[in-house]
Order: structure tokens, then sequence, then C-alpha cells
């Protein structure tokens, strides 16, 4: 087989077509049609989407016929600082010709209408996110589910994207209950809840509510800010806002107590440590410049269900494995946690939960539980420094 000069492998794997007209690949083809229309932030504009894919180790046509999905979906741009590049990520939801959700199953996943198509723009290698997912999901944790496509908008060719599940409340997702405008009281106001820390980019910037503890190495004025995610702040219930941010007011107290430690009254009353074990080995493991304090997720189930604050989905990887150049995060040396130390002036910073549990020998031997269970396994996830 013919080699591809190395300049032009780079060009392919970052996107950067320079008018390049795909005709094959082993990829799936993912074809977008706007009809005229123009795609935005948002709201989601109507489009016709078709999916080819002939089989694992078998060449996709573009001009097959589409033998995955045909039909229409509602797209927009996707990201916060991401969408100044010119290869943008998308946000799409499948549609019938009425235009009502659709749920179909891509790839061996289970069904859903929500969709995105992550550009990896800044991240060349296209593998971050997808290595990520695939040690949240090896470590029992839900992540979403990835595959690599490739694109066509309105006949030019995109690059190769990654195609990933939308973090919701779902079955085949986050598999939390689902909690209705009228569950606002008893049992079933105390959850399903999503919720993160993160930048206020398409919020505008009241959905949520700030901490009462200060982040690590916070100067003066800097806090962190929890956002709703499901439900959604704009469906939100009054009492569902206030019982979950009494809940984790209460559950950061309960973490910052002097007897935080305490096995009945102390903070895994409120936290479930196996989930916060879990993302400090996938943060630590590579090495994330966002993680713990930008795109974190949360979840909570109801009581009835054993609920208590878990960390994840795991979420946002881009910029992890080295792929950054600044508070050393291309370092192989450092903890991911303390953040703070290297750039306390960061408009993000980390919240205090990991370094408090870190000083729980409980917490610690669970961390070191973890990575042995993982390395027995044969999935070599974490570094060696984890390991104390």
């Amino acid at each position: 087989m013919k080699k591809l000069p190395v300049l032009c492998c780079w060009l392919l794997l970052s996107g950067i077509t320079y008018g390049q007209v795909l005709h094959s690949t082993h990829l799936p083809i993912v074809i977008i049609e706007t009809e005229g229309r123009t795609i935005v932030d948002e709201p989601k504009t109507t489009v016709r989407i078709k999916i080819i894919f002939n089989g694992t180790n078998k060449i996709t046509y573009a001009a097959d016929a589409p033998n995955v999905y045909d039909g229409f979906a509602g797209i927009e741009y996707r990201g916060s600082s991401s969408q100044m590049f010119p290869k943008k990520s998308y946000g799409f939801e499948l549609r019938d010709e009425k235009g009502e959700n659709r749920e179909v199953a891509l790839f061996g996943m289970p069904k859903n209408e929500d969709w995105i198509l992550f550009a990896s723009y800044n991240e060349k290698s296209l593998m971050h996110n997808v290595l990520a997912m695939k040690m949240a999901n090896d470590l029992g944790m839900y992540a979403s589910r990835t595959q690599h496509v490739e694109v066509i908008v309105n006949g030019k060719y995109e690059g190769i994207y990654v195609l990933m599940e939308k973090i919701k409340r779902s079955s085949g997702r986050l598999g939390i209950t689902k909690i209705a405008n009228t569950d606002n009281s008893g049992d079933a106001l105390t959850g399903g809840y999503i919720f993160k820390i993160d930048k206020i980019t398409g919020t505008g910037g009241s959905a949520g509510w700030f901490s009462k503890i200060p982040p690590l190495k916070a100067a003066s004025g800097q806090r962190i800010q929890y956002l709703y995610e499901y439900p959604k702040a704009d469906e939100i219930t009054t009492e569902q806002r206030l019982y979950l941010q009494n809940y984790v007011d209460n559950a950061e107290t309960a973490l910052n107590n002097p007897n935080f430690r305490d096995s009945v009254n102390g903070y895994r009353r409120y936290f479930d440590p196996l989930s916060f074990a879990q993302m400090f080995l996938i943060n630590e493991a590579s090495k994330n410049v966002d993680g713990y304090r930008i795109s974190t997720f949360f979840h909570k189930e109801r009581d009835s269900k054993k609920g208590r604050i878990k960390a994840g989905p795991a979420w946002d990887y881009d910029l992890a494995f080295a792929n950054a150049d600044y508070c050393e995060s291309n370092q192989t040396y450092g903890w991911g946690y303390l953040y703070g130390d290297l750039c306390p002036r960061d408009t993000w910073l980390v919240p205090f939960h990991w370094n408090r549990m870190l000083g729980d020998p409980a917490f610690v031997a669970q961390v070191n539980s973890e990575y042995k269970r993982m390395r027995a396994g044969g999935h070599d996830v974490v570094k060696e420094h984890v390991i104390r």
C-alpha cells in the first residue's frame, strides 16, 4: 500500500482538510445536509443526516446508500472556547418527519436521540476522550461510548470526528431515576439529579449556586459554582433547587468538619467515596488539566436507592495526557488535584473535596484498592505514584 506523506496524515487527523474530498474509508461516514439552513450555537437547526457503514475491515464509500441512519435531526454547535476553532463540534438530536424525538441505536450503543460529534480540533491524536472514556468504563463507571467517524457537511469533508453519547439520564446511559416536576416532596424529591462544576457558557450565568467552601488555594473572591444539568435550570422546580443545594451544602459541611472521617456522621453519609476514588484515578492517570474544576459531573439517586453524591460521568479529556502547556500540565510529575499550587489565580480552581478525602486513610486505601484491581485485570490505567 502506498504510504501517505507525514504532513498529509497530520492534516487528515487534525481535520484541516484544505479541499480534500472523501471517497472511501474504513470508518463510518456521517453526511449532514442543511438544505440551505445555517447551523448556529442555538437553537438547533433542522437538517438531514445520513450515516453509512459497511462493517469492520470493510470499505465504506461516501456514495453508498445510508444503512445506519437516514432521516432528520436538529443540530447545533457545541462547546465553549472550542467554538472559535475552524473545526467545530456538534450536538444533534435525531427526529422523525414530524420533528418529534427519534431514538436510534447507533453502532451498537443503546438507542437514544441525543448524540455528539466531537471535533477534537486541539487534540490531534483524536484519542484522548476515547481513552479516558474507556478507562472509566473499565473501572465500572458509566462514561460515554465512542465511535470514530468521517464527517461531510453540505458536500464538504470536515475530517474525522468522535461520535459520542451525550451525558443524560437514560436507562441506556446514566440510569438514575427520572424526576418529574411534580416530585416535590418525600422520597421522590431526593433524586435523581445530575449537576456539575463548569464554566457558565450556555447557562445564562444564573443556572446554579455557589459552594460555601472556597476552592483550594483560593484568593479573595474565588468560588466554586455548581450548575444544574438534570433537571435543566429552566425545568427544575423551586423545591428541587432548594433540596439539591441544601444536600450539597450539608455534604460539604460534613466533609469540611473536623470529624469528617466518622464512619456514621462524616462525609461518607453524603458522598460515595468509591466513585470519587475512581474519578481521582482517571484524572491523575491522564494528568487532566481541566480535571476536578471544569466539566466535572456529579449525580445523586433517590434516598430509597441508597442515593449519595457520586462523581461522574467522566467528561472532557482533550487537554489531558500532556496536551496543554500551562501550569505544568505537560509534565509527567505532579498532581492534577493540586492545580491551585501552580495557578492560584485561575478563574476555575479545584474544589476542596479530593484533597480533603485524601486525608482519610480509608479513602486512600480505596484508591489503592481500585488501582490494584485494575492492574490485576490488565488495565494499566493509572500512574505508579498513586501507590504510596
